[in-house]
């Protein structure tokens, strides 16, 4: 299996800080960023790119070498 998209990546991120299902979080991430636009971004894994943005009360961070990071605000 390849590696997931970032929008997956940063729910389960997200849902493992919350220690709750993905399911369960209370907003879903395509209400906060363009969750297609977020995958496209990340296409290329040649462009070294970070995008960081607020999703619940966690500051995301999404890199172009697929890492995703989760910090409580």
């Amino acid at each position: 299996m390849g590696r997931r998209p970032p929008s997956w990546q940063v729910v389960q991120a997200v849902a493992d800080a919350e220690n709750t299902d993905p399911s369960d979080l209370p907003t879903p991430l395509f209400e906060t960023i363009d969750t297609e636009a977020l995958d496209q971004i990340f296409d290329s894994p040649q462009d070294n790119r970070t995008i960081h943005f607020e999703y619940l009360e966690y500051e995301i961070t999404v890199t172009a070498g697929g890492d995703v990071s989760v910090n409580r605000e």
